[in-house]
């Protein structure tokens, strides 16, 4: 302890002493260096330039320039390694815990580690010093590697966006930031929702202006998105007052940062001394990893020699007037569908399987070559329509099979299985819920095109954009990259899944003995396909009083009052007023919630909540899958779900949820028992 207190009232020191000359640096770079955090910066530099994925750092979570080791990985997910790496850095942590627990003991150090380990603590080291950094061994892995893959990404759109936040009274700098949050990397999606290259969650991607629904997802346009940051930022720096500050507030929250400040006063008191439940090692590292991103970006010939960096993506936006299918409105423009994909980034899957139009006033980037641009311009009214395409959803029932869903609805069997990208050997489950095609839908087959690079070689820029693969009949992205695993968890068939870019498209196909016309047997659906859309999504009842005419839902996972009240065109507080709920009172899963129907309100809600959740389970297994077998925990004392989801299994709710469909996670108890899948990305 008197270490930690000779160390903090130093680099206080040094801060204070800092402040003199800090506002004449401050007036050069708006993103100052100070002293408490160059050990930080450093850090960071060598993580993003020194060290590859194939290396990590083992060190002291407080005190960054305190490394114990640095280990060798496999730094892959394939056969094994990952628990490979696992074990090689558990018994890594052991190995200084030990060392630890002995010089905190009193013991003098006697072996020539221990000397090495006492060494890094300093001369004053006190045993309680080394009791604290007990707590405090962390690893990292290495990633000079993936640093240098975002740098030759990033000459796509370097040079636009640092013009957009220069356009927005901010400093053109912050267009290194996407570095530390993406890696420049525009198809990133995070466990939790986060998309694009600045990972905005839908919440906040929507509070500055961002379309997020099941046609379009303008987080993952790197030009929209960039000017939601720059706006974001500028707000940070209003409220906050200092761009390191705003910076901070980017990782850890306006709110958060507003409290650290009044609490604390300036970044350095706040970097050295604040602490909260969510201010930890990534808000605390976060300005520093900018700093030591920047310092590297802008000099990365010293870290990396010479770079192919992609040149700038040459394109245009023209705004479309009116919804238009995606196939009709590419034949028109003439170019090839990998083109249009790699400079509509935005456009989601459902509308180039043909199940949503390109939505109306949508700006449709096209390359910038004269008979493109005037084909962009003159749209035939023939090809637009006035309405985007429905959604339709049936939630199955006892005794349902697709025949008789199909009979039901005017639809051909083979319709709603494409539909719902059910292949011929699917089971359907009491709960699922399907959409029904409408029955003049076209469903888009796109032809492979074999490794033809799209057609504008001034698109050089953007990230490789797989190959458009043929159809496969009845198969599609319900079973996508997918084991079957039972209820109980235990692991079904696994499969090998695809490697590179085609891997988040690639299709297999859940086999079970019954054919997909056998009525459902038993109340539950006999295995367990987390790409299922399950859960009641439909107004369970439906009462009029006073003349208005009132529905009533249960609350499914992942769901706000901020959700209802977008998809019913009110406000929250409205709903609020209406439940009697107070302000942040946060709503539980399975409770019921009243909602204002207006005329044809119900179906649209149905449908739009439907889009909400078949969109985040496509959005998350497009970037992740399932591997073999499933782990257990026990719950502890003080344990909540949304604590457990971020810090113990770092998977979204709505994912635990379907392989504990009997738990009630309002009332978790000690000692319960949670399954918790295995999940990898897809390379």
């Amino acid at each position: 302890m008197a270490h930690l207190r000779l160390l903090v009232a130093a680099t206080l020191l040094f801060c204070v002493a800092g402040v003199s000359v800090a506002p004449a640096r401050a007036s050069q770079d708006p993103f100052p260096l100070y002293d408490c955090i160059t050990p930080n910066v450093a850090f960071w530099r060598d993580i993003y330039g020194k060290y590859p994925s194939t290396q990590g750092v083992l060190h002291d979570k407080r005190d960054l320039s305190i490394i114990y080791e640095v280990l060798d990985i496999e730094g892959v997910w394939e056969n094994g390694a990952r628990e490979r790496d696992h074990q090689k850095i558990e018994r890594a942590k052991e190995k200084y815990l030990e060392i630890l627990k002995s010089l905190a003991s009193g013991a003098a150090p006697q072996t020539r580690e221990e000397k090495r380990v006492a060494g890094l603590f300093g001369p004053r080291a006190t045993p309680e010093d080394f009791r604290l950094a007990e707590d405090n061994i962390r690893f990292q892995v290495g990633q000079k590697d993936h640093f240098r893959e975002g740098l030759i990404r990033s000459g796509a759109y370097l040079a636009e966006i640092k013009r957009i936040m220069a356009s927005y009274g901010v400093p053109e700098d912050l267009a290194y930031l996407p570095h530390v949050e993406s890696s420049f990397n525009y198809k990133a999606y995070s466990k939790f929702g986060a998309a694009g290259i600045w990972q905005f969650t839908e919440s906040s991607g929507k509070q500055f202006n961002l379309d997020v629904d099941y046609a379009i997802d303008e987080r993952r346009d790197p030009i929209k998105a960039t000017r939601a940051a720059a706006q974001m930022l500028r707000h940070n720096y209003e409220l906050l007052g200092t761009w390191p500050l705003a910076v901070t507030a980017y990782n850890h929250g306006i709110n958060g940062m507003l409290r650290a400040k009044a609490a604390k006063g300036d970044y350095e008191k706040i970097f050295l001394e604040h602490e909260s439940e969510s201010f930890k090692f990534a808000s605390r590292n976060f300005y520093s990893e900018f700093l030591a991103a920047r310092e590297i970006a802008k000099n990365y010939k010293a870290y990396f020699g010479p770079l192919p960096i992609e040149p700038p993506v040459n394109s245009k936006s023209v705004t479309l007037p009116n919804y238009a299918l995606v196939t009709d409105l590419v034949k028109h423009l003439k170019v090839n569908m990998e083109t249009f994909k790699a400079l509509n980034p935005s456009l989601r899957e459902p509308v180039f399987r043909g199940q949503k139009l390109i939505p109306k006033g949508y700006e449709v980037r096209v390359p910038r070559q004269d008979k493109v641009v005037r084909l962009a311009d003159n749209i035939p009214p023939e090809i637009l329509k006035e309405d985007q395409a429905p959604t339709n959803i049936y939630q199955v029932r006892q005794g349902d099979t697709i025949y008789s869903i199909a009979l039901t609805h005017g639809i051909t069997e083979e319709s709603l299985l494409r539909g719902n990208g059910l292949d011929d050997q699917a089971v359907i489950c009491p709960g699922q819920n399907l959409r029904i095609p409408s029955a003049n839908e076209r469903v888009v087959h796109l032809v492979a095109t074999g490794n033809k690079k799209p057609d504008n070689q001034r698109l050089a820029g953007l990230t490789p954009v797989a190959p458009v693969e043929k159809a496969a009949p009845r198969s599609g992205s319900e079973s996508a990259s997918l084991p079957v695993v039972t209820l109980q968890g235990a692991p079904g068939p696994a499969h090998k899944a695809a490697s590179g870019p085609e891997a988040a498209t690639a299709q297999t196909r859940e086999k079970t003995a019954e054919p997909v016309a056998a009525k459902v047997r038993g109340a539950q659906c006999p295995s367990l396909n987390p790409a299922k859309v399950l859960g009641n999504l439909e107004v369970e009842q439906v009462v009029k009083r006073q003349g208005k005419i009132y529905g009533v839902i249960r609350v499914e996972a992942e769901e706000t009052l901020g959700h209802y009240a977008s998809w019913l065109g009110v406000r929250a507080w409205d709903l609020r007023r209406l439940n009697g709920l107070r302000y942040e009172q946060s709503l539980a899963v399975n409770q019921r919630v009243k909602i204002p129907l207006a005329k044809g309100a119900k179906k649209r809600f149905e449908a739009q909540r439907y889009e909400f959740h078949k969109e985040m389970v496509e959005d998350f297994f497009a970037a992740y899958r399932l591997v073999e077998g499933t782990r257990s925990y026990r719950v502890k004392q003080g344990d909540t779900i949304w604590s457990l989801c971020q810090n113990e299994f770092e998977l979204p709710f709505w994912l635990i949820k379907k392989y504990n469909a009997s738990v009630d996670f309002s009332q978790l108890k000690p000692g319960q028992r949670l399954v918790v899948p295995h999940v990898e990305p897809i390379s």
